[in-house]
């Protein structure tokens, strides 16, 4: 049985989805609903489509396919430049190139936040120096009386 449901989506245009039944037995659905208590799925529904979708990609991209599926949803400036990429044969493939650029990423949140570290210890340290300083120079004023 097929039900159509029309909705906006977050930019607000209309979207038209279909809805299915689904024959499980009482076992699968266990296993099912195990899974989705234990990872990041709101309902069944958000688990069976990403499953489905997931099934048809994995048996569908074949190694080294340079399309980004229409599912990874990128500004078209980032894919433009990942299929750039993979044109002059820097990258394989989208997989890799985003995997090779995710990494990049996060090593550059990862080297500002040591540089950010590093900063404050050594603000704290010249500080330091300042009172070690201010302390050696009024013990030598001291001691000169």
């Amino acid at each position: 049985m097929e039900y159509a449901v029309i909705h906006r989506n977050e930019a607000g245009a209309l979207n038209m989805e279909k809805k299915i039944s689904l024959r499980v037995s009482d076992e699968d659905l266990e296993v099912i609903d195990t899974f989705i208590s234990r990872n990041d799925f709101p309902n069944r529904s958000t688990f069976i489509r990403e499953a489905a979708l997931e099934y048809i990609d994995h048996h569908t991209t074949k190694k080294g396919h340079k399309e980004i599926p229409s599912r990874i949803i990128l500004p078209s400036k980032f894919k433009n430049t990942i299929h750039y990429l993979i044109a002059l044969g820097h990258y394989e493939s989208w997989e890799e190139a985003i995997k090779d650029l995710v990494k990049k990423a996060i090593m550059a949140e990862d080297i500002k936040e040591i540089e950010r570290k590093h900063k404050v210890i050594g603000d704290v340290s010249g500080r330091v120096q300042n009172i070690l300083d201010v302390e050696k120079q009024k013990e030598q004023e001291y001691m000169s009386k």
